[in-house]
């Protein structure tokens, strides 16, 4: 069974232009990842600096590899002086 997570994220306003950057450099590392199926970005269309990050994984060991990639620690790493709070993180079941 696949594994889908999604990521709600809230970055400072000065920061948003390297949030984005660097968003857009974990996506692109990270679609390339063995057992990811998809790995997508969105803004909600009236929340500026807000970003909602959604991805499947085809297992958990695929997922919890993709958290130990060199990309994403480098992400974590950076990310928390970006932003107004700390990040939330869902793994979702899905029930139907």
């Amino acid at each position: 069974m696949s594994v889908k997570v999604i990521n709600v994220l809230q970055c400072t306003s000065d920061a948003e232009e390297t949030f984005e950057q660097e968003l857009k450099r974990l996506v692109d590392f990270s679609v390339n990842e063995a057992g990811c199926l998809s790995y997508e970005i969105y803004q909600p269309k009236d929340h500026k600096g807000e970003y909602i990050m959604i991805e499947e994984w085809q297992t958990e060991d695929d997922f919890n590899h993709h958290q130990c990639s060199p990309q994403y620690v480098h992400f974590k790493r950076i990310s928390p002086v970006m932003q107004n709070k700390p990040a939330e993180m869902y793994q979702l079941i899905r029930l139907v």
